[in-house]
């Protein structure tokens, strides 16, 4: 199983990305920002939940939440579950943070979601290259694994019609970040984050103790990029 994940949607290439993932009844995880959603992204999210696929908040206008004071915080984590109820009738499950490298403490204790990072990050934002991104999201793929891309950029579009075919052929499943986690026997919490499934050893981090500093982790390096200014 591979869980392919798309942030800063929906947009103008996200029905391509869906058209793919059809002909191979094929889930993804659409991780969407809440100012996006209008009666014509609306359908496009309605579509995706039709076939099968996840809808996830990315905040309401890509904000960055640990620099958020609290009502910030609160309003831009409502809000986006606000217009992602309007959009497909329930409130999403999974979110994920803009910077998504930013999971701190504070943020997992009151975000009341669980959220989600990756175990493979495409950088589709920063080549705009369909080969580089076909290329990161196949090498060293493994079962379980979590793959980060953008469906803004109609390169990665492209790129998708080159990935979920090749994944199928190799015999993986593609699914929902849910779904993963699912038939991986894990319970997701609040607070808790997803970086992978792998089947030997899942990497994910149990909610915060409130009264105790979190060890180091493992998990990928916080990512630094110019992902804010591209979703907007």
């Amino acid at each position: 199983m591979v869980a392919l994940t798309f942030d800063d949607g929906p947009g103008q290439y996200t029905n391509s990305i869906l058209d793919t993932l059809s002909a191979y009844n094929a889930h993804a995880t659409f991780f969407v920002v809440g100012q996006n959603i209008d009666e014509e992204t609306g359908a496009v999210m309605q579509r995706a939940v039709g076939m099968g696929c996840e809808i996830g908040s990315h905040t309401q206008n890509h904000a960055d939440l640990v620099k958020a004071d609290a009502d910030t915080f609160r309003q831009q984590i409502q809000q986006a579950d606000e217009n992602i109820l309007k959009a497909i009738g329930r409130y999403p499950y999974f979110l994920s943070t803009a910077l998504r490298g930013l999971r701190t403490d504070d943020v997992r204790r009151h975000v009341g979601k669980p959220l989600a990072f990756w175990s493979v990050d495409t950088k589709d934002w920063k080549t705009r290259n369909t080969a580089c991104t076909v290329s990161a999201a196949l090498n060293n793929i493994e079962d379980g694994d979590v793959v980060l891309m953008h469906d803004i950029y109609g390169e990665t579009a492209d790129a998708v019609a080159q990935i979920v075919p090749s994944l199928v052929q190799q015999g993986y499943q593609l699914v929902t970040l849910s779904e993963l986690t699912y038939y991986r026997g894990v319970e997701m919490e609040n607070g808790m984050i997803v970086f992978n499934m792998h089947p030997a050893k899942p990497n994910y981090k149990l909610p915060p103790d409130p009264d105790v500093p979190e060890p180091e982790t493992t998990a990928p390096a916080a990512e630094t990029t110019t992902e804010t200014a591209a979703a907007q």
